[in-house]
């Protein structure tokens, strides 16, 4: 078998053995939602598999890492741990870190946006852009009316800036004397926008003479050549520009009335009980305690989430709402009013993180009652752990863990289904490593395997219509879970390559891995073989 792909700062020690039954690493688990801090912190390691036991996707790997905490060479587990420790003391006598005063964002653009958010001055690409593009662009482009009659091209800012042959729209400083501010006023005639665009409301007309007053500047990093539709933001980013200068306490208000609204959907007759968090915020009829600790619980996938995707897309301006249902009627009634479809009886979460008011929405396994952590579970009969995971077998920081995963992915771009589910799958196994449920998976895996895993994989890879629910569940768990065995590190960069679509698998194996699609099957496939035969 092909050696495993290594990436800077792992050494031998770095890696870890699996156990011979089902692959549950031997190690603490990822994402230790019942770990006090201190173990929490240090058990961040992804397991690896032994030399000679590994898989490789092309002779080794091309990619470059990106800047980040994940993608660092880290340090051993007793240092980790030591800093963990003194990590979990600082916290308990309130001791807080600053943020780095000197640290920037990378791109310039995103920087001017960030800046100007901060500062409460307004950004051209945030707040400008949007209404040209909106309102004006569509008229004064190339072959249009704006363009043909009144020789005014909008679809630059350069052009923006030069105005017409004849004279500029734009005097920086002056809105009193820039054409374009008295048109959109009605000052001047004709009033522009025209037709069914016109006139802008009175905010929009205050957002472009405040940008003139102050210099109708750019923003750096931004290529004056580009096209306004390439960089304008969209609606949901102007609406979240806005939220964001909003107090953190009127954010959590509409996100607790938004809340209430869709729990009234499920059940009109339960009222929940509402509790806030760092970034999520829980509707439940949990015990106090217990709701307590999930919420504290939740903030390790979350990190978590950070290390696969990056930062910037845990920057969220709203709180995660967690709606925990006790009742499966209540569970079934709030997919089938909020989401407005169906859901299959052994679907107990969903999500949908990139709207207005994000949620994780979850059946608890436990029914509402007290639930006995993973870690301390007596054993069980041979009729219990070949259950199928659906009812008591699994936690309820094990399916929010799942339902925050996939939906985190889904709503930073267009990640496939296979990788959407299997990471979300992925980092529930690792919250819940002891549960029956993911032992299942395996050996479903591995009977996968065994019809052909060349033919299996490539149906899960093209979106599962011609392979079965469990199956693509199992077989996409499968695939996320080898990559991670065998090079932890470059999985986030993969991950963020594949954000672009299904299409760029070919390109993005190349670039991370150095290979191909048929060695990525062939060396999964081994590797199940290896790993999860014994799970039969």
């Amino acid at each position: 078998m092909s050696p495993i792909i290594r990436s800077p700062g792992l050494g031998r020690a770095g890696v870890l053995l699996f156990a011979v039954f089902g692959v549950v690493p031997v190690d603490l688990p990822l994402l230790p939602g019942t770990l006090d801090p201190a173990r929490a912190a240090a058990a961040q390691d992804l397991p690896q598999v032994p030399d000679g036991q590994g898989i490789s996707f092309g002779p080794g790997f091309v990619g470059q890492p990106p800047d980040d905490e994940l993608d660092k060479p880290r340090p051993s587990r007793s240092s980790r741990a030591k800093a963990a420790r003194k990590k979990a003391r600082a916290a308990e006598k309130g001791a807080s870190k600053k943020p780095d005063a000197k640290a920037q964002p990378k791109d310039a653009t995103a920087d001017a946006k960030a800046k100007a958010a901060g500062s409460g001055q307004l950004s051209f690409a945030q707040d400008i852009a949007p209404i040209l593009v909106a309102n004006c662009v569509g008229c004064h482009s190339p072959g249009q009316r704006g363009v043909l009659r009144g020789k005014l091209d909008l679809t630059t800012f350069e052009k923006l800036q030069n105005g017409t042959p004849d004279h500029k729209i734009i005097i920086a400083g002056n809105p009193e004397e820039s054409p374009i501010v008295q048109r959109i006023k009605g000052e001047e005639t004709p009033r522009m926008p025209m037709g069914n665009n016109g006139p802008l409301s009175a905010a929009a007309i205050s957002k472009i003479e405040q940008w003139v007053r102050s210099g109708a500047a750019l923003g750096a990093g931004v290529d004056p050549k580009a096209a306004l539709s390439t960089y304008a933001a969209s609606p949901e980013q102007v609406r979240r520009g806005q939220l964001a200068k909003t107090p953190v306490s009127e954010r959590d208000k509409a996100i607790e009335a938004a809340g209430l609204q869709r729990w009234r959907q499920a059940n009109a007759k339960l009222k929940p009980e509402i509790m806030t968090g760092e970034h999520f915020i829980l509707f439940s009829n949990l015990p106090k305690d217990r709701a307590a600790s999930t919420l504290k619980a939740m903030e390790q996938p979350y990190l978590q989430l950070g290390r696969f995707l990056g930062p910037a897309a845990m920057n969220w301006v709203e709180k995660v709402s967690l709606y925990v249902f006790n009742e499966p009627k209540d569970f079934t009634e709030f997919v089938r009013s909020v989401e407005g479809r169906d859901v299959d009886p052994d679907v107990h979460s969903s999500a949908k993180l990139g709207i207005p008011q994000p949620y994780v929405a979850v059946l608890d396994p436990a029914g509402g009652k007290r639930e006995e952590p993973a870690g301390r579970r007596r054993s069980r009969t041979r009729r219990a752990e070949d259950h199928d995971g659906a009812g008591p077998q699994r936690t309820l920081l094990g399916l929010l863990t799942e339902g925050l995963g996939a939906g985190a992915v889904a709503a930073s771009g267009n990640a496939p289904r296979w990788l959407r589910e299997g990471i979300g799958t992925y980092m529930a196994s690792r919250i819940e490593p002891r549960s029956p449920y993911y032992r299942q998976l395996r050996i479903q895996a591995f009977q996968n395997f065994e019809q052909g895993w060349q033919t299996r994989a490539t149906e899960a890879l093209g979106g599962g219509n011609q392979i079965g629910p469990a199956d693509f569940r199992a077989v996409s768990f499968a695939l996320v879970e080898a990559m991670m065995a065998v090079n932890s590190q470059a999985f986030p960069i993969f991950l963020r390559g594949m954000l672009e679509g299904q299409d760029q698998l070919d390109a993005v194996l190349q670039n991370v891995y150095g290979g191909n699609r048929e060695g990525f099957l062939k060396d999964t496939g081994d590797w199940i073989a290896l790993n999860y035969g014994n799970a039969q």
